[in-house]
């Protein structure tokens, strides 16, 4: 699977937080490791209360666990924080900046 080339498997797309985690959930990137061996097949990381620094560091772990695994890592709404990891994508709502302001222009 090359998902610099668009071949993603979206059939099982997780959205998480941290706020999203269980009691019983020794932390997030073990999380998200659990939900992989389970069957998820590219993941979203939404982190709305982080500062650009802890979301940056978060981010780096979880990459970590989804390269291993060969899964895409979609970062929500951040464009600077998935520009910073490397991450394989970008969520930006509807509601959110429009795309002129999310893609570089080069004319």
């Amino acid at each position: 699977m090359d998902k610099r080339r668009g071949n993603v498997d979206y059939s099982l797309y997780l959205v998480t937080d941290s706020s999203l985690l269980p009691p019983s959930a020794k932390s997030l990137e073990d999380h998200v490791e659990q939900l992989i061996q389970g069957g998820v097949t590219v993941m979203q990381l939404r982190e709305k209360t982080l500062s650009t620094a802890e979301f940056v560091q978060r981010g780096k772990r979880l990459l970590e666990i989804t390269r291993r695994h060969g899964i895409a890592l979609i970062i929500n709404d951040r464009v600077d924080v998935a520009l910073a990891i490397d991450a394989d994508g970008v969520h930006v709502g509807q509601d959110d900046m429009g795309h002129s302001h999310v893609v570089p222009r080069f004319d």
